[in-house]
């Protein structure tokens, strides 16, 4: 039994893990529109990647079933907490900067993986024209830059 692990960024991702079985690579394709990349891994290379890596920290790859066993793997991750503020789909994050201001303002400062913050960008990028100036004012400020250039 393996581990289906997800990719929900728009980005591609890459692991090498070192087993048992000698080293084996694996590639995620980016995330292309709501369709997200998920593969099986065997557990033991889940495993190496909980001990030797921050992917699941930093939210480049989520569990991808929702589950008891999906539960008591995600316990094995170091970081919980920043691997649930890290880990957002395309919906959850178009639901986010849909919604109340001070709620969106409230999930992104949780929100602390690099990759994450510009995941959201992105999102917010294809959303700008219909988001108002007070988002986009505070998504710049978030990502510690101007409106003009980050919507423009």
């Amino acid at each position: 039994m393996g581990v289906k692990l997800s990719r929900y960024r728009n980005t591609g991702y890459f692991v090498r893990a070192f087993t048992s079985q000698g080293e084996k690579q694996y590639t995620w394709s980016g995330a292309k529109g709501n369709k997200v990349d998920t593969k099986e891994v065997p557990n033991e290379v889940y495993d190496y990647l909980t001990m030797n890596s921050l992917c699941f920290d930093k939210g480049e790859l989520v569990i991808a079933e929702d589950n008891e066993d999906a539960e008591d793997l995600k316990q094995s991750i170091d970081d919980v907490e920043a691997y649930d503020h890290n880990t957002h789909t395309k919906e959850e994050i178009e639901k986010i900067l849909k919604g109340n201001t001070n709620k969106m303002k409230k999930e992104l400062e949780s929100v602390t993986s690099e990759s994450e913050k510009q995941f959201v960008i992105s999102i917010a990028q294809e959303m700008a024209e219909d988001m108002t100036k007070g988002k986009l004012d505070f998504l710049a400020e978030w990502m510690g830059t101007d409106a003009d250039i980050l919507f423009d």
